[in-house]
């Protein structure tokens, strides 16, 4: 299930391309990852986390994207994700990289792996997810993506996979 976990991960990902910002500021919905909404593998990892578009993920950028896209997704402000909050936020970001394109099978797919993927991510499987959960998650992610060991994910960590 970690190898599943790591893959799902990689998938919550990506943003429309804009301007360049720093890697402490917070993304937004008109710059930050280039590939906000989905996608397996070292790429669409970058690709969804990279706020600052220089081909390399930091540990201050996963963590500031990871932490906006929970904030924006929690709309009743109760501090937890119940699974419609979690699968709307996914699914903004996925109508994002299909804008002017009709949703197909891939769309619908990937909308039924974002339920999937909150049931795996809710450990204690109480219908909410809360920043702990997404977390741990979180540090297994970025500690399993970053091979090279070197605290940032970019193509170098495919080298060693």
């Amino acid at each position: 299930i970690g190898a599943m976990v790591a893959a799902i991960m990689a998938a919550c990902t990506s943003a429309p391309p804009a301007a360049q910002q720093s890697a402490t500021q917070q993304p937004t919905a008109d710059t930050g990852p280039a590939a906000p909404a989905g996608g397996h593998g070292l790429s669409a990892f970058i690709g969804g986390f990279d706020a600052n578009r220089d081909g390399v993920v930091t540990r201050q950028e996963y963590d500031a994207v990871r932490t906006q896209r929970f904030t924006a997704a929690d709309t009743n402000h109760d501090g937890v994700l119940g699974e419609d909050e979690y699968v709307a936020e996914f699914a903004g970001r996925l109508q994002q990289q299909y804008a002017g394109r009709a949703q197909d099978e891939r769309y619908a797919g990937s909308i039924k792996q974002a339920h999937v993927r909150f049931k795996i991510l809710d450990t204690d499987h109480d219908g909410k997810l809360t920043l702990a959960e997404e977390n741990a998650i979180a540090e297994k992610t970025f500690q399993r993506t970053d091979t090279n060991g070197d605290g940032k994910i970019d193509q170098a960590d495919g080298d060693k996979k």
